[in-house]
């Protein structure tokens, strides 16, 4: 079967593998869609997923294949996969931390992921998709699961203003989380004018670039004088990482759901001095239902982030090196591999 193999940094390639077999409790997928997550991107740039592995953990299919001793689960059956599963045994899960899981099985980090033909997962990460909910949009149920669970995990309350540092797919999904969750004013910050005009649309007060535009001044005007309750974090960038500890009003939170690899210098006197909360949470399996609900509700946009949709064949030359041009216009990134595979319900 055909898949993207990571060769090392800035090489991934569509190579030929053998097809996998479903082991006892896993299930072979045949996959429909599968999105080009931040992460991946950054394993592009950094080299942080081994050589040999399939990327990819995005992604909704149909069960081809059940392994030994599953049950409850066939063939035909359409699920979308959370693709962090905790051991259940370590000193974090055992105190009911299982996103602080020391030995998470994590599709397509630690274990081949799905961009490929064919995926194996583990039945306890299985989601049955609700007819209405196609593969396609089922694809982009894991980023707004991680979305979902960081507002969820927030410290935002009904009337509380907001500000998303970075509007890439996960921010996007964050603005309309928070203004689910009940936020009277949700602003952004974004450089890239595509990215920039989907906040727009998708709800935010304002889309500031901190390039051109004063933000300190803009969001003092938007919340009297005192900075956002609460800050998401949700870019790679660093430097948001170092301006939202300015930013955040007195006795305010951040809240850290992108993933910066480079080490962030940090003004702690100004949080001490400042009684702010740093916090950050990875995954969403908490949320993972949640998220199903919101999608087949039509709770949030999700296809409005889907930018391009291309063949499994072009995934590196029109996905990532996409994803690696900027301006470029690109948000998200869906892989199309099998398609529907059955008729979207």
């Amino acid at each position: 079967m055909k898949a993207v193999v990571v060769r090392g940094i800035q090489q991934f390639e569509v190579a030929d593998v053998p097809m996998p077999e479903p082991a006892a409790g896993e299930v072979l997928i045949r996959v429909g869609y599968c999105g080009i997550c931040g992460s991946d991107m950054e394993a592009y740039h950094t080299g942080m997923y081994a050589p040999g592995l399939i990327v990819g953990h995005e992604f909704a299919g149909v069960i081809a294949q059940v392994g030994p001793d599953v049950a409850d689960w066939r063939p035909g059956d359409r699920v979308v996969v959370n693709d962090a599963v905790p051991c259940g045994e370590c000193r974090p899960c055992r105190d009911g931390r299982l996103d602080a899981c020391e030995s998470l099985y994590m599709i397509g980090v630690t274990h081949d992921g799905a961009m490929a033909e064919y995926c194996v997962a583990p039945v306890r990460g299985l989601h049955r998709l609700p007819d209405g909910v196609g593969l396609r949009r089922g694809a982009l149920v894991e980023p707004l699961s991680v979305a979902l669970h960081g507002v969820h995990r927030s410290r935002l309350k009904p009337g509380d203003r907001a500000l998303v540092m970075g509007a890439g797919p996960i921010g996007l999904l964050t603005l309309q989380c928070a203004l689910v969750a009940g936020a009277r004013m949700v602003a952004v910050t974004e450089v890239d004018p595509t990215r920039a005009a989907l906040a727009q649309k998708l709800g935010a007060a304002v889309v500031l670039d901190p390039t051109r535009d004063n933000v300190v001044v803009n969001l003092s005007a938007l919340t009297d004088g005192q900075g956002p309750d609460v800050i998401y974090v949700c870019t790679g960038a660093p430097q948001p990482y170092r301006d939202a500890i300015s930013l955040v009003r007195k006795g305010g939170q951040i809240f850290v759901l992108g993933l910066c690899v480079e080490p962030v210098e940090a003004d702690f006197m100004s949080v001490a001095m400042g009684d702010l909360c740093i916090e950050g949470s990875l995954a969403g399996r908490a949320q993972f239902a949640a998220a199903i609900d919101f999608v087949a509700q039509g709770r949030v946009d999700v296809e409005s982030l889907i930018t391009h949709e291309i063949a499994l064949d072009d995934a590196v030359e029109k996905g990532f090196k996409l994803l690696d041009t900027p301006n470029s216009g690109a948000v998200k990134v869906l892989v199309r591999i099998g398609g529907e595979l059955t008729a979207d319900r």
